[in-house]
């Protein structure tokens, strides 16, 4: 019996059946954390070929990984002057793997051939993911924003593709459900048939998941959730739209049918090409321009491109003024609506008076005109005589939408 125990007592203490665990031991962190992470980022800084930028990543596989799409990345959009400047953390681990959070500068310039701004040296503060190494070194396995944009070249493996009058940045292979590229094209001629005189190059940056959008734009994941593409600045510029690029939200964009995707490309393709951008006008203005435009050549009926608002109309809900900023604000109620009444604004506007008067009306509120006075001198309206106009055109449009 003692010696039954004692075999059993053997049995359980070596575990024969159970085949071990790769996961590695948690490594302690070190009291000189912050000397070596600063050491690190460092040589990373410093690095001129993919072999120093992967070494200066760490030795573990994750880290080795995280260097190599790290580095091909930032060859892809062409970046130099790049700098990583050590700030805090990284000194005590807060998750159960070990690993710990460190917050550092990045600054940055884009190559000109990647059409993300290369007049301008992006900073961005950045959270990095790093993992404690048996020698005491770290390995950097990720990165997140921390209070603005993250660097593009640090949300995933980036491509550039350049096309006439256009580039497309992608990030993990980005939306590969939509020809994107050729979408482009359309938006650009759709901009260029109804504003003379509007050029420039479409940048749009094609990231592979929502996660992915919201860190290249700064927001959070439930901030642009109702939002299927976005124009910015990718250093949240608002000081001239130069840099500018359109971000696609693939949880929306790449579910849409090619019409809505167009519409959307072209709207956005309106605001980047316009100089839009930071603008401080009117947004019901700046908004049903950018539909205006996009839905010149639509056919589609008003019970889809402004079913939302004469839905509301019809139930007996006419708005009382035309949207104001709120209405436009990625998570607010009735977003749908807001857009298409913007736009209706323009269609009535377009009915009575023709695309001339409304494109200068447009480009004289974007200019700085106040908007009494700008619809005073384009239509000789007051922006009571024109909402009560609105609001009739919105309610004869709806009886006739069955």
């Amino acid at each position: 019996m003692v010696l039954a125990l004692l075999a059993g007592s053997l049995l359980l203490w070596q575990r024969p059946w159970d085949g071990g665990t790769d996961e590695p031991a948690v490594v302690p962190i070190g009291a000189d954390a912050s000397s070596r992470l600063t050491s690190q980022l460092r040589d990373l800084s410093s690095a001129t070929t993919e072999q120093q930028f992967v070494e200066a990543t760490g030795d573990l596989a994750a880290g080795r990984d995280f260097g190599r799409r790290t580095w091909a990345s930032l060859v892809a959009v062409g970046a130099t002057e790049v700098s990583l400047r050590y700030i805090s953390g990284g000194d005590v681990a807060d998750r159960a793997d070990g690993t710990a959070r460190m917050v550092a500068e990045v600054a940055w310039r884009p190559g000109p051939e990647s059409g993300l701004g290369s007049d301008t040296l992006h900073r961005s503060s950045v959270a990095f993911r790093v993992a404690p190494q048996t020698d005491g070194d770290f390995s950097i396995v990720d990165a997140a924003p921390r209070t603005t944009t993250l660097p593009i070249w640090l949300a995933g493996r980036v491509a550039v593709e350049r096309t006439s009058g256009s580039t497309v940045v992608t990030v993990d292979g980005g939306d590969d459900q939509l020809p994107v590229e050729s979408m482009a094209a359309t938006a650009r001629a759709a901009v260029a048939s109804a504003v003379p005189g509007a050029e420039g190059e479409l940048v749009i940056v094609s990231p592979r998941t929502q996660d992915q959008m919201a860190r290249i734009v700064g927001q959070g994941v439930e901030d642009v959730r109702q939002i299927a593409a976005v124009t910015t600045r990718l250093d949240r510029s608002t000081t001239s739209s130069g840099g500018s690029v359109i971000v696609l939200n693939p949880a929306l964009f790449a579910t849409m049918d090619r019409r809505a995707a167009q519409v959307v490309l072209s709207h956005e393709g309106t605001h980047l090409l316009t100089g839009a951008v930071g603008t401080s006008a009117e947004s019901w203005v700046v908004e049903g321009f950018a539909d205006y435009v996009a839905l010149r050549d639509d056919s589609a009926p008003l019970s889809v491109s402004a079913g939302q608002v004469l839905a509301e109309v019809t139930a007996g809900r006419v708005p009382t003024s035309l949207p104001d900023a709120a209405a436009f604000g990625a998570t607010s109620h009735g977003l749908g609506a807001a857009y298409e009444a913007a736009w209706m604004a323009f269609r009535l506007l377009d009915e009575r008076y023709g695309r001339a008067d409304v494109v200068d009306f447009y480009e004289s509120v974007l200019g700085g005109t106040r908007l009494s006075t700008a619809l005073r001198d384009s239509f000789g309206l007051t922006v009571q005589q024109l909402t009560a106009e609105w609001r009739d055109y919105l309610t004869k449009s709806a009886s006739t939408v069955s």
